[in-house]
């Protein structure tokens, strides 16, 4: 496979092939079709992924550090990947693995994420303005300052998450498993609550005003 030819935007259809921890730092792939390819170990600091195609694809362990990530990425699995300072704006992640993946400092604002999983994920302060994080699995998830205003959370699971000091207004989370979640000080105005479990839910300092249920 000629990696320069990829890295320079010649090749854009590469579905189902294995370039396993091959080199593609700072290169412009947006639009290549990595659907179902084998991209464990890659290196994609920098990159640029704008409207790539990488559904089902094995990114396990793979860096991303800084890249533009707004791509599709349906059911990929990107446990461990280093996703740091990486642009996820409106990127579509549903089904996603990102099991003990990095996402520090990303910026995830509109994001799919609808039945992903992000157990063991830290989310601190991360922007998720408006995600879409319906079925989503985010147990244990620190979530602490983070910015989920106007974000879709319907029946995630956020049982023993972290969401101290995180701004939640406007949020749905209808039917959400928020047991043994920590709530401190979290800011909930116009958030819907219909139907979610608040067993053993921290809610200390939680502002609650003008909530509605719908």
């Amino acid at each position: 496979m000629n990696i320069q030819a990829i890295r320079s935007g010649k090749v854009t259809q590469l579905a189902g092939v294995d370039l396993q921890d091959e080199d593609f730092s700072k290169a412009d792939l947006n639009g290549v079709i990595f659907a179902g390819a084998k991209l464990s170990g890659a290196n994609f600091t920098g990159a640029k992924l704008t409207g790539a195609v990488l559904d089902g694809a094995n990114l396990v362990g793979c860096a991303f550090v800084g890249s533009d990530l707004r791509a599709t990425m349906l059911g990929a699995n990107l446990m461990q990947a280093d996703l740091t300072e990486a642009d996820l704006r409106g990127s579509n992640l549903r089904g996603a693995n990102l099991m003990r993946s990095r996402l520090t400092r990303a910026t995830l604002s509109g994001a799919f994420l609808s039945g992903a999983n992000l157990m063991g994920v830290n989310l601190q302060g991360v922007d998720l303005r408006g995600a879409d994080l319906r079925g989503a699995n985010l147990s244990g998830v620190n979530l602490q300052g983070a910015n989920l205003t106007q974000a879709d959370l319907q029946g995630a699971n956020l049982s023993g998450s972290n969401l101290e000091e995180a701004d939640l207004q406007g949020a749905n989370l209808a039917g959400a498993n928020l047991a043994g979640a920590n709530l401190l000080c979290a800011e909930l105005q116009d958030a819907n609550l219909e139907g979610a479990n608040l067993i053993g839910t921290c809610m200390v300092g939680t502002v609650l005003v003008e909530m509605t249920k719908e």
